[in-house]
């Protein structure tokens, strides 16, 4: 016994609990000072002190042991972002009995199977139904629903799964009766309807089908008019459901799984090709990988890397990492979100020099580096992180993805897989095969993609990669663009040769990206342009400044000034035109609830920030209707397109109160109703209404 534990042994002794604790904490043991005040029943104590040391799974156990349940329910929140802990805790929920709160923390925890098993016997079917259907085990969720429906006629959201699935599986008949259900619920009565049209239409009765498509039309008048038209535009077949049944062609409408319809190729590589596909069964683009090597050795270690890149892409649900929805063994294939913004690759190109602006480099760093937290918290190394992995949505998320020769800590792999990966982007050990990849390996990759951002070439130019990245020294980027020193030195720990001398976790790396100056070069490119500063090369002579007004960040530059503080403003993020405007309390309420209206006819919100004072708006394309010829255009169609979107207005229980031709603007094949500057107190959804009809009899 050490002279510590002698020293609390005596102060336990001694009933001095909150003395021995104390002492405990002063020597860095929280797990030891927190059993101790729970010996004593000071489980509040016990669970503070669980709690602040990060021991969140310590801390739920002695919340149940307590019957805390708002602590309880506190940690589940903490937890569901810890999936070790979270495993953990759910062995202390099964204990006390807590079946539901067990199945939560297994889902945390990416074990959907038993998370499953554990809902339905929790008696929580659509929560197990859900599970079931995100593994592909539609038969399964399909009676889970079924059963969920039978409890609950009300519950929509099982009802139109339900009839998902059995329209999947061709029982049109059953699935109507369990759309109806799902029709009856407001918010899921468009999806409903637009099945509805498929199902009536594949057990042959044409008038039902085009019954429910008026129903639609009723809501968008922008849906197709005929039923085969619109069954085209949702399925890629005007045979609908019946459709999706038929081969068509080697590629493009070929089916996969009975369920993908192929739509166009995205890339193909040395083990397999990415297309992009329509899913029938949930209504969304998709990005297919799949494996196109032949047999033998060649083609059972690429299957054993593509089976590993689904198992742990599947596990992984974060924001900044692109979601797997699917993998098909006997493909095999991997189905994935489709990131339709590109790679950041595509967004560097071939050309030399060429990069970003510095707050669009700052926010994809910071998104890879969230999603690389993530991925290595649950002991996963990506090895292969490039541009080429760096992936845009299409509101400028950023996310990584393609974990073909990721690696997994307690898969006991061996170093034989060491050379797999992006040679430009390659860090010493793996070339070496010196040590098993970790965090730092990828940090090494991040420091070669951050060099190239910075200056518009790669630290190590090649041919010859494998001395450069054992030997050379990388240039800093000072030496070698205008964005001066200051991202020197993070650079250089990111290429340091050494493990041991780059910084340790993807955290540290986003807080020293986080304090940096990401505004130096545009404030180069200001003094330039107002001559405050004498231009460098002849280039820098024309360089348009990117100064933006006060009160927005670096990502959006100032176009022209609007009036009464308001600006067009390109984002340089997404390449789009926007506007932005001062944004109060008050005006940021009625933004947001025009936001909860978004419909193609209504200017698009896209973001409201109170802390900063501003609101970021879609700038429509076209004209507005006070300077449009009346008898050249589409009055009537432009007329209902705004009816269709102060209905959605409305329906959020808001009004417009400026409804006018200046409040309209017009472009080819689209009306949008611009959001008012504010409503008038006593304007009413009839007097919007009221003044649209005057603009008809204008």
């Amino acid at each position: 016994m050490t002279e510590l534990d002698e020293r609390i042994d005596a102060l336990r002794r001694a009933g001095r609990y909150d003395e021995a604790a104390e002492l405990c904490l002063e020597h860095g043991e929280p797990e030891r000072a927190s059993e101790l005040l729970a010996a004593v029943w000071d489980y509040a104590g016990a669970i503070r002190i669980a709690e602040d040391a990060g021991r969140h799974a310590l801390a739920y156990r002695h919340a149940l042991t307590a019957d805390d349940r708002d602590a309880a329910r506190r940690l589940l929140g903490t937890l569901a972002d810890d999936p070790d802990q979270a495993l953990v805790a759910a062995s202390h929920a099964q204990a006390k009995g807590r079946v539901a709160d067990a199945a939560r923390l297994h889902e945390a925890a990416a074990d959907l199977d038993t998370a499953a098993t554990l809902y339905e016997r929790a008696g929580e079917l659509f929560e197990a139904a859900r599970l079931r259907e995100a593994q592909g085990q539609y038969r399964e969720a399909g009676l889970l629903y079924e059963r969920r429906v039978g409890e609950s006629p009300d519950d929509g959201e099982a009802a139109l799964r339900l009839g998902r699935i059995l329209a999947h599986f061709g029982r049109w008949d059953h699935a109507a009766r369990a759309l109806q259900i799902a029709a009856n619920d407001p918010e899921r009565r468009a999806a409903a309807l637009r099945w509805m049209v498929a199902c009536f239409d594949a057990l042959g009765m044409q008038d039902a089908a085009a019954s429910r498509l008026d129903e639609l039309r009723r809501e968008d008048l922008s849906l197709p008019i005929t039923v085969a038209e619109f069954l085209d535009e949702r399925f890629g077949d005007e045979r609908g459901m019946a459709g999706l049944s038929c081969e068509q062609g080697e590629d493009r409408g070929r089916l996969l799984a009975g369920r993908y319809r192929i739509l166009r190729p995205l890339g193909a590589g040395a083990t397999g090709r990415v297309l992009l596909a329509r899913d029938g069964f949930y209504e969304r683009d998709v990005a297919i990988k799949v494996l196109t090597v032949g047999s033998g050795t060649v083609g059972r270690d690429a299957f054993v890397r593509f089976a590993r890149e689904a198992r742990v892409a599947a596990g992984l649900d974060h924001p900044n990492v692109v979601r797997v929805h699917e993998f098909n063994p006997d493909g095999p294939f991997l189905v994935m979100e489709f990131m339709p913004g590109g790679t950041l690759e595509d967004r560097l190109g071939d050309a030399e020099n060429r990069t970003l602006a510095l707050p669009v480099i700052r926010h994809v760093l910071v998104s890879v580096l969230h999603g690389l937290e993530a991925v290595h918290r649950r002991g996963v190394v990506h090895r292969d992180l490039k541009p080429a992995n760096v992936f845009f949505g299409a509101t400028g998320d950023v996310k990584i993805g393609d974990f073909g020769v990721a690696h997994l800590a307690d898969l006991g792999a061996t170093l034989t897989g060491a050379m797999l990966g992006t040679l430009a982007y390659m860090a010493p050990e793996q070339i070496t095969g010196s040590r098993m990849p970790g965090a730092f390996t990828d940090l090494y990759a991040l420091g070669v993609i951050l060099h190239r951002l910075l200056t518009g070439r790669l630290p190590f130019p090649g041919p010859d990669f494998v001395t450069q990245h054992l030997s050379a020294s990388a240039p800093p980027p000072s030496t070698r663009s205008d964005v001066g020193q200051a991202y020197d030195a993070l650079v250089a720990r990111l290429l340091a040769k050494d493990p041991a001398d780059r910084p340790r976790t993807a955290g540290e790396v986003r807080e020293a990206i986080e304090a940096l100056p990401w505004i130096e070069r545009t404030e180069r490119a200001v003094e330039v342009a107002t001559g405050l500063a004498a231009p460098r090369d002849a280039a820098e002579v024309t360089r348009p400044p990117s100064v933006p007004p006060p009160g927005t960040d670096a990502r959006y530059v100032a176009i022209e000034p609007l009036g009464a503080g308001a600006f067009l403003a390109r984002d340089t993020l997404v390449g789009r035109t926007v506007r932005i405007e001062p944004c109060d309390e008050q005006r940021g309420e009625l933004l947001r609830g025009l936001a909860l209206a978004d419909g193609p006819f209504l200017q698009a919100v896209y973001d409201v920030d109170i802390a900063s004072g501003r609101a970021i708006l879609e700038h429509p394309a076209g004209r507005l209707l006070d300077d449009l010829d009346p008898t050249s255009i589409r009055r009537d169609q432009i007329l209902s397109d705004v009816r269709t979107a102060l209905e959605s207005v409305h329906a959020a229980g808001l009004v417009h109160g400026a409804v006018s031709p200046s409040a309209i603007r017009v472009a080819d094949g689209r009306a949008v109703l611009l959001v008012p500057d504010r409503s008038r107190e006593d304007a009413t959804a009839e007097s919007d209404l009221a003044a649209l009809e005057s603009m008809r009899r204008d």
